[in-house]
């Protein structure tokens, strides 16, 4: 007989919900079946003895804002010291479910760590202060893993909870870095517009990405001495240069570097680079001229802006070798160039890791030349203005097969080169880009 009762009862409400879902809402359920429930009030709160009936109110009540709640808190990446029972007792849909979370963990046998329940509380918290229009935005840029960055999602800059977190550092921690520690380890997209808002701050994990330090370049890098580098082995822009006549000995008024690749022309414009893409020894399509103050460099962006390395690799005089075609499939997202007060910074939006060599991150006390390695969602300062002027003197009087030119960055996608690979230079990386920087005339 009870089984009956909650198999009637369940038709009814399930048919109930599909006719008018509000009009239930707004009328007292005064109804009995046998010892089933107690009461049903105006709120679609119940008391049902019945697993079943219970998950079917819930249904039934489900608000648009709880669903999105539950749909981005499975999107989170969990933390080393969460549990699979935590992740169950999180009960979002009763209407006091951010404040009851800490009491249902405290009676688990397996997670009794109390600094755990208010690491979840106060992620928990995070996400009731999310409007529903919030909320849409970020499960759009984390489900899509930045390729659509959406708008700002903006909070106040205050703290949540219990302990001193700022916001946006709580949001990356839930949907990026787990292991993030400051703000002090991240820096802004070019592409987020709320840098200098005094009020509010950014919770877009996809507007955040993590600086690497070049003080302690995370391995693989490599070092290799400038004398190993034959003229023949190097890419265009590194033949010799001499600061008071320009790039190759050529064009006496030009600024440095501002003779491009193939001897191609500057023109009088407000760009701050140019941009070479290459596979392996042979350079793919025109150089591509950069205004804006950031670009996007890329192979698979919806609503791309920038240089698509797909579009221009259609210019290939011939077909891709195996490894040229599996690397661009690497490329994804690609990289963000920026130029900023402080230098030339590039963003790894990537899934893969880059490989950078600037004239600007070498050791002015070595003869030698560095390639880093720039982590996915990493970003590094390529090209620090302030120590430009210091390398020139130094590549003009130390380097004894001349000097490499100190405007040009190389960034190989997915594959590395030096001593610890396969590959020693960098022309026999499948796919690079050489960054050719404008300098100011001297």
């Amino acid at each position: 007989m009870k089984f009956e009762a909650e198999s009637v009862f369940t038709q009814v409400v399930l048919w109930c919900t599909i006719l008018n879902r509000r009009t239930l809402k707004s009328f007292y359920l005064n109804i009995v079946f046998s010892d089933l429930f107690v009461f049903c009030f105006v709120t679609g709160e119940v008391a049902p003895r019945s697993k079943c009936v219970r998950e079917t109110l819930r249904f039934m009540f489900r608000s648009k804002r709880t669903s999105l709640i539950k749909r981005l808190w499975k999107l989170r990446i969990k933390s080393e010291h969460e549990t699979s029972c935590q992740t169950q007792e999180l009960d979002f849909e009763s209407e006091g479910y951010f404040s009851n979370i800490e009491l249902k963990s405290e009676g688990c046998g397996c997670c009794n760590n109390r600094a755990n329940h208010t690491e979840i509380l106060v992620r928990t918290n995070l996400l009731k202060k999310l409007e529903e229009h919030q909320l849409e935005m970020l499960i759009q840029a984390v489900e899509s893993k930045g390729a659509d960055l959406s708008a700002c999602v903006l909070l106040p800059r205050d703290s949540v909870g219990t302990t001193d977190v700022d916001l946006h550092v709580l949001s990356c921690q839930i949907w990026r870095w787990p292991g993030l520690r400051e703000s002090t380890q991240m820096r802004r997209l070019p592409g987020c517009r709320s840098a200098k808002d005094p009020v509010y701050t950014c919770c877009n994990p996809y507007h955040w990405s993590r600086l690497c330090q070049p003080e302690s370049p995370p391995p693989p890098y490599c070092r290799f001495a400038i004398e190993r580098l034959k003229p023949e082995d190097r890419a265009p822009s590194e033949g010799e240069f001499d600061p008071l006549r320009g790039s190759g000995g050529g064009g006496g008024g030009l600024c440095p570097g501002s003779l491009t690749t193939n001897g191609e022309e500057e023109s009088e414009t407000r760009e701050w680079c140019r941009l070479a893409y290459w596979e392996m020894a042979t350079r793919v399509g025109r150089q591509f001229s950069v205004e804006p103050e950031a670009v996007n460099v890329f192979t698979c962006l919806p609503h791309g802006d920038g240089l698509c390395l797909t579009t221009l690799a259609q210019a290939a005089p011939g077909p891709p070798s195996d490894a040229v075609r599996r690397t661009r499939l690497k490329i994804g997202l690609g990289v963000t160039l920026s130029s900023e007060p402080d230098g030339v910074w590039v963003y790894n939006r990537s899934d893969n890791p880059i490989f950078v060599n600037s004239p600007t991150l070498d050791d002015p006390d070595s003869r030698t030349l560095l390639v880093y390695r720039v982590p996915s969602g990493h970003c590094l300062n390529i090209f620090d203005r302030r120590k430009t002027n210091k390398r020139i003197h130094y590549r003009s009087n130390c380097s004894p097969s001349g000097p490499v030119d100190p405007n040009s960055v190389r960034i190989s996608f997915a594959k590395g080169w030096g001593p610890k690979y396969s590959r020693q230079e960098v022309t026999s990386c499948p796919c690079w880009l050489e960054v050719l920087l404008k300098a100011p005339c001297r």
